[in-house]
């Protein structure tokens, strides 16, 4: 709204107003137009406080700073020094986040975030319910922004964008987590397990850490024991039946966790001490309830995944030529080799 002076002619004091790096949490510049700036007038506005109104560039021209304390619609007034309503405006204040992009997204592993729309403001912070050790990367002058979490869980996975303080919340984004599976190619076919860290984490977690180690702790190591009608172990012995030892400490027994060593079921194996798997593993090739935890004294053995591809990979191993070497029985005659053990999802 403009005043326009009686008696003929046009002499508005304030014909418009823009702004630069009108962002939240920034000193925002604003250029005032108009015929008669002079020091009677007064700029509010209901969201840019700390306004500071500068001296008379021109007859036409006077800047004034405020910082920016919210998104959206701002309205600016002019008023005279007699608190008469010169002129309104609204400028609009971006949104400092309009999405996230996500590469890769794997349980276990650390996920690299870009943040587009106006993210390059200081007053920034950014969390997640299924993602840890969050940074932010600084502000620059590119157009996104890039930030990194560990990924923690499968599912939703909620990103939520917010001042500094946590107190306003600009952006929103739920993103899915699928369930990690980790590829074994073997020298007889490949093999795809998917594993449920939200049953047994802690034993999904210790899995992907031999699987993810460069050059994985698996690679080159041989299914050692496989049993017709059983199952087939492997995950500990290289050629020649070298064992490879843990590199992390052995792990709690999670096998009361509701599943079950059924047919295609990927368990951890452990000695007779319950609590001593590090990186051994089977798939059961039937159905072995006796697995299963039944008491204290009998605890069982943890299942943390199961075979989605590959399982008659699994079942032509048990028609491999076995024999006894030493104290180990049940070893294939010719090594079954994994060359690779890879986190593919």
């Amino acid at each position: 709204m403009a005043l326009v002076s009686c008696g003929g002619g046009s002499k508005d004091p304030v014909t418009g107003i823009t702004a630069t790096n009108f962002k939240y949490g920034q000193l925002a510049t604003l250029t005032l137009t108009g015929n008669a700036l002079d020091n009677g007038i007064k700029l509010s506005s209901d969201k840019c406080i700390a306004i500071t109104l500068g001296p008379l560039e021109s007859a036409s021209i006077r800047q004034a700073t405020c910082i920016v304390t919210a998104t959206g619609p701002i309205q600016f007034t002019v008023k005279s020094n007699a608190d008469y309503e010169i002129y309104t405006t609204t400028i609009h204040s971006p949104e400092p986040v309009t999405g996230i992009a996500t590469s890769p997204l794997k349980y276990s592993q650390t996920a690299t975030l870009t943040l587009s729309g106006d993210p390059q403001i200081a007053s920034l912070k950014l969390a997640a319910d299924k993602c840890s050790n969050i940074v932010l990367d600084p502000v620059s002058s590119a157009a996104t922004r890039t930030a990194r979490c560990t990924v923690t869980g499968t599912g939703d996975l909620k990103f939520t964008v917010t001042n500094t303080s946590g107190g306003t919340t600009f952006y929103t984004q739920t993103v899915s987590v699928p369930e990690p599976q980790v590829t074994f190619v073997t020298t007889l076919g490949t093999v795809v397990m998917e594993l449920n860290p939200t049953a047994a984490p802690i034993t999904a977690k210790n899995f992907l850490s031999y699987v993810n180690q460069s050059p994985s702790f698996y690679k080159d190591t041989i299914f050692h024991r496989v049993i017709a009608g059983f199952m087939a172990q492997g995950g500990g012995f290289t050629t020649g039946l070298a064992q490879k030892t843990g590199l992390s400490p052995a792990i709690t027994l999670e096998s009361q966790n509701g599943l079950l060593n059924v047919r295609g079921s990927v368990a951890m194996a452990r000695t007779t001490v319950a609590n001593s798997a590090t990186s051994q593993f089977f798939v059961n090739l039937v159905d072995n309830a006796f697995l299963n935890y039944a008491s204290p004294s009998s605890p069982g053995y943890a299942v943390f995944g199961k075979v989605v591809s590959g399982m008659d990979v699994i079942d032509l191993m048990a028609t491999q030529a076995t024999q006894t070497v030493g104290t180990n029985q049940n070893v294939p005659v010719t090594d079954i080799t994994i060359t690779s053990a890879t986190q593919t999802q």
